[in-house]
């Protein structure tokens, strides 16, 4: 089927229902099924015409609904959607805090962050990441520096302009070392080094012994 033909067959479906086709691309793009949740996704999308099919506000509307509980993922479409990563590496850049309001009036945070990580063959790569609700608990109070460990769900959107871009849902997070234990350990390492140095440098300075014994006078 060449672009075309899909094309006019997508406007038909539109054309056809456009609610359940719109609920059908927010589910396979985003991995909800629940009906009533799409249902409710569809009607936020309708309310606000600034966001496209595809845009990174659906992850926020998605969130809200889990930390109220009103998503029930289908078990075996889950496993099969998620891309789940570990990273373990370094924050680099600046630690975003975001309140947000769901619809009942409750404000819950978000926070968004990087991290960059080395793969295989030591080269680095960088994480955006996101944390939700509970799980920003322990990301809001990240600092630049600080080796963590995370766990969390690989999610793909597009912007305005039709770009993709990749985001990590944290699941789980720990903070392995923070900056100024690192910075501590690198003090210390240098001045035992620099103690080491002064060491072999004022044993250079010492007069050599000589290694010859004195002969014993003849008696």
């Amino acid at each position: 089927m060449d672009y075309k033909t899909m094309r006019d067959k997508i406007e038909d479906m539109v054309n056809d229902n456009h609610k359940d086709f719109v609920k059908a691309v927010i589910s396979m793009e985003k991995g909800i099924n629940d009906e009533s949740a799409l249902d409710k996704l569809y009607d936020a999308y309708m309310s606000n015409d600034t966001v496209n099919l595809l845009h990174e506000e659906f992850d926020y509307m998605i969130e809200d609904l889990r930390e109220q509980g009103q998503i029930k993922d289908l078990p075996y479409v889950q496993e099969e959607k998620d891309d789940l990563i570990n990273i373990v590496g370094n924050v680099v850049g600046k630690v975003d805090v975001i309140e947000r309001e769901n619809k009942s009036g409750e404000v819950f945070k978000v926070v968004n962050f990087s991290v960059v990580s080395k793969d295989d063959d030591e080269n680095k790569v960088y994480h955006n990441c996101s944390a939700y609700g509970e799980k920003s608990e322990l990301p809001k109070d990240f600092k630049q520096g600080d080796f963590v460990k995370l766990f969390g769900q690989i999610r793909t959107s597009m912007d305005d302009n039709g770009k993709e871009h990749s985001n990590v849902r944290i699941l789980s997070s720990k903070l392995l070392k923070a900056k100024e234990q690192m910075k501590g350990q690198e003090e210390k390492k240098e001045s035992v080094l620099g103690a080491i140095k002064k060491y072999q440098e004022e044993d250079k300075q010492k007069p050599k012994e000589s290694k010859e014994k004195p002969k014993e006078a003849e008696r």
